[in-house]
């Protein structure tokens, strides 16, 4: 695919033996997903059911893309179409799947504007679509630096922004980690959403389109990593009582009082003992 051309996402619902194994294959990931890493998500009355959309998320591991289309269907019964390796298309059963679940391909060493102008087409059609403006997995456990552009689309087309934190999904399967550890919570935020007057209402009439959309950029990252930084201020917080517990010295226990309470007791009786 040229990187200049743009694939136009379907966005019509899917009908009979397709739509079965698209809700069976929803309904039995999100089983395997409450198993494996037992889903905690907050806030999903916050995700819009109708309008363009756009979800922003940061990304600290391959989960990260799954877990978004699964939240949209599963708790708001609506698509939402995410970029995907253009190499996923070539493959029969896979092509079949990701262009089930509204994907786009995106060639990562020269995309072109193809996937802007895709992204562009499914917001104009009042689709959902998913983005992570870092471009690749997070560096860090907090969201980094965006892709310079990244609310574009949002901004072109009025589309309503939904920021959505992956909590604790960085810690269980950190960027250098081959496997993710299994059994451990994976914690999503859903924040509340801005529509377009919301987040255009604070744009000083002189400043540029382009200098504003930096500083809702900065705007949505904060917000996104409010909950991160909140967990990290609270894994400190209890680090270092646990530190000042260990060193302070030993108080004596409540049974060790009570027996020499009751010693004093035994003496008080018995009276002075004569030499």
């Amino acid at each position: 695919m040229a990187a200049s051309s743009h694939m136009l996402v379907d966005l019509t619902p899917l009908t009979g033996w397709r739509r079965f194994l698209y809700q069976f294959a929803v309904r039995a990931a999100a089983a395997v997903w409450r198993l494996l890493f037992r889903w905690r998500v907050r806030g999903t009355a916050h995700i819009p059911r109708h309008g363009p959309l756009i979800v922003i998320s940061n990304h600290p591991s391959y989960l990260d893309p799954p877990t978004l289309v699964g939240i949209m269907i599963y708790f708001a019964g609506r698509d939402l179409s995410i970029m995907a390796w253009d190499k996923l298309f070539q493959f029969p059963v896979v092509r079949f799947w990701v262009k089930a679940y509204k994907a786009f391909p995106v060639d990562r060493k020269n995309p072109g504007r193809g996937p802007y102008q895709t992204l562009l087409h499914i917001l104009q059609q009042g689709g959902a679509a998913g983005i992570f403006p870092e471009g690749s997995r997070s560096a860090g456990r907090l969201m980094g630096e965006w892709k310079p552009g990244a609310l574009r689309a949002a901004y072109a087309t009025q589309a309503t922004i939904l920021p959505i934190t992956m909590v604790t999904t960085g810690e269980f399967w950190p960027r250098q980690a081959l496997l993710p550890r299994f059994f451990r919570r994976q914690e999503v935020v859903i924040h509340p959403p801005l529509t377009f007057e919301q987040y255009m209402a604070d744009r000083p009439p002189e400043m540029h389109e382009k200098q504003y959309l930096e500083v809702l950029e900065q705007r949505i990252r904060a917000i996104i990593n409010g909950p991160i930084e909140r967990r990290q201020a609270e894994f400190a917080r209890r680090k270092i009582e646990l530190i000042e517990a260990r060193l302070a010295p030993q108080q004596p226990t409540d049974k060790a009082a009570l027996r020499r309470a009751r010693r004093a007791q035994a003496r008080a009786r018995l009276g002075p003992i004569s030499p």
